[in-house]
């Protein structure tokens, strides 16, 4: 009866797979399986609560079931309930340490609980299991860079990528960890390839972009940026950068306010892209809508040179010189190096007499 149920539910026929379950639990009411079933038909429905009063009655029926631990833990973890997803994983592990599935959602949970060292070892624990996985050496890798070993971390992109050369995520990754080592020309030649395995990764494309930007090579940034776009519509830092270009290096201001609300409605409370958008604005002319989004910017990352220096030179056309002076101030002694620094003080000089 329950492997109906489990094809109904497939179907997404609640009903007949809630009468499966009945039917099977008339025949044995310990049946663990009908419960898991039940379990998932209330998650159909929307009732978490159900779901898991069956799953821990399936566990209660027969501890050594493992399908009720793992589905608790997933629930666990789309609720950011972390450590009680680690509990049940651990729970299954104790009746079925080979079973392929938990060692795989243990780790995850170690992940979301910021976990790093036991999600290493769990890593590792995975890789001696199938130590062919490209996958897993590329996750080893990522959680040695989150624990502030770079070195370790490109060591297993390049094992990751020894298994598979075609594979791009081990790429991105280790794109970042020379980008760490401040190894910009490796970072970035590590992002070109990752986009070129896979060009519908727009990470790949945007950070390969942001490096161009840095270092001034405005067409190639611009390239860059319209493939990450063309990879993903929404990849907001890459219609943010694009803004950013036309606003101050290509001069298309239409086309800057455009990209720059599209970043917007997609990451609204992102400082970024407030200031570049106030900026844009104030740059078309259209200071008093740009304020407010400028504002916005120094008020999420009140810590950000930029947001502050925008804000002046807003505040300055409104003629606000006092707030001027004051957000100028504030710019030059958060960032002393600011490109813009003989500018501000030229204009603080001016606003003092």
């Amino acid at each position: 009866m329950v492997w109906l149920g489990d094809i109904a539910l497939s179907r997404k026929d609640l009903g007949l797979a809630e009468s499966y379950a009945r039917q099977a639990q008339m025949i044995d009411a310990g049946h663990p399986a009908s419960h898991a079933l039940l379990a998932l038909v209330h998650e159909g429905r929307n009732d978490p609560a159900r779901a898991e009063e069956e799953l821990r009655t399936a566990i209660r029926r027969e501890p050594s079931y493992i399908p009720p631990y793992l589905l608790l833990a997933r629930r666990y973890l789309a609720t950011n309930r972390a450590d009680d997803a680690i509990a049940q994983c651990q729970a299954a592990l104790r009746f079925a340490p080979q079973r392929p599935g938990i060692r795989e959602t243990l780790l995850v949970a170690y992940i979301q609980a910021g976990r790093i060292p036991e999600a290493i070892t769990e890593t590792n624990a995975l890789i001696k299991q199938r130590p062919r996985d490209p996958a897993l050496h590329n996750t080893l890798g990522a959680l040695y860079g989150r624990s502030g070993d770079p070195s370790r971390a490109a060591r297993e992109f390049h094992d990751a990528l020894r298994l598979d050369p075609k594979f791009s995520p081990a790429y991105l990754n280790l794109g970042d960890s020379y980008l760490v080592r401040n190894d910009r020309a490796r970072a970035l030649q590590s992002y070109l390839e990752a986009g070129r395995l896979t060009p519908m990764l727009a990470e790949a494309h945007r950070r390969a972009g942001d490096l161009y930007l840095a270092d001034k090579r405005i067409d190639e940034a611009l390239a860059a940026y319209t493939r990450a776009l063309i990879a993903d519509p929404r990849a907001v830092g890459a219609l943010t950068n694009l803004a950013r270009i036309y606003t101050e290096e290509r001069r298309d201001l239409k086309q800057a306010v455009e990209l720059a609300q599209r970043a917007e409605s997609l990451a609204p409370r992102d400082w970024y892209v407030q200031d570049v958008l106030g900026w844009s604005l104030h740059e078309s002319g259209k200071t008093a809508e740009a304020v407010p989004h400028l504002e916005e910017a120094k008020r999420l990352e009140p810590q950000a040179a930029r947001a502050h220096y925008h804000l002046g030179m807003a505040y300055l056309r409104q003629g606000m010189k006092s707030e001027a002076a004051s957000e100028l101030r504030a710019a030059l002694s958060l960032a002393p190096n600011l490109p813009q620094r003989d500018a501000i003080e030229r204009t603080l000089a001016d606003l003092s007499h």
